[in-house]
């Protein structure tokens, strides 16, 4: 029994040496992974501010009336495609404990989007929507922890948009102030000199804006188009780049 011991506990020292052996050049290599991290100390900051460029194209979320024309014709509302915009603006952040931060991000959008009708079988109209915002986000970032020299995080949070385009006789005219909500997903990179945060974002609009009260168009068949229309929310998918 005393040698089945001693023949045991030699086999478990050579497990452990090889074991041993094994996790060394692991180790080794990990500790090779690690990276001089950029801009240390940029995390520790209270406050900080930046500036954003981009692309997002818009979209309008549409509920159609079932509207027919005294000529007998259904009209149906939709935006067929999608076109790119171009987004710019500015940042401001807090950081309220490590890895949460509260953001401001006013920002410019330059886009527009067509709508185009059809009487459930062919296309009948298409029109353009051309649409400038000033929009005011305020995100909650949660941030995971730092690798090396990149983060990722998401992001939560609401908007208030205010369009500068339009014009009166527009054959679909939306209204000035839109809200609602808006989600993102992105990863800061701790560059030399900057940090920069590329973020995929999604807003949806939660207010109908849609103006239906157009009595210029009173005694012009224009008037159809809009009141084919029930309602409809502003969507925006777009992609940021933050410089901070």
């Amino acid at each position: 029994m005393e040698e089945r011991r001693l023949i045991c506990r030699g086999q478990w020292r050579w497990l452990i040496v090889l074991l041993c052996l094994w996790f060394a050049p692991i180790h080794k290599s990990t500790a090779q992974r690690e990276r001089v991290k950029h801009q240390p100390y940029s995390d520790l900051k209270t406050y900080y501010l930046g500036f954003n460029v981009g692309l997002h194209t818009q979209d309008l979320r549409i509920s159609n009336s079932g509207f027919v024309t005294p000529e007998g014709q259904a009209l149906f509302a939709d935006v067929p495609h999608y076109r790119p915009g171009f987004s710019v603006g500015v940042m401001a952040g807090r950081v309220l404990i490590p890895g949460l931060e509260l953001r401001l991000n006013p920002s410019l959008h330059f886009g527009d989007k067509p709508i185009a009708y059809s009487d459930g079988v062919k296309k009948v109209a298409e029109f353009g929507q051309r649409a400038t915002y000033i929009s005011l986000p305020l995100m909650l970032k949660y941030a995971a922890l730092r690798l090396n020299n990149v983060r990722p995080y998401v992001g939560a949070g609401v908007y208030t948009a205010l369009s500068l385009g339009g014009k009166r006789e527009d054959v679909v005219r939306l209204r000035a102030l839109d809200y609602g909500l808006s989600l993102s997903l992105g990863c800061d990179f701790y560059l030399r000199y900057f940090k920069l945060s590329p973020e995929l974002s999604f807003s949806y609009g939660l207010t109908n804006v849609i103006q239906t009260n157009r009595p210029e168009l009173a005694e012009d068949k224009r008037l159809y188009y809009t009141q084919a229309i029930r309602s409809g929310q502003n969507r925006m998918i777009a992609l940021t780049f933050y410089f901070q």
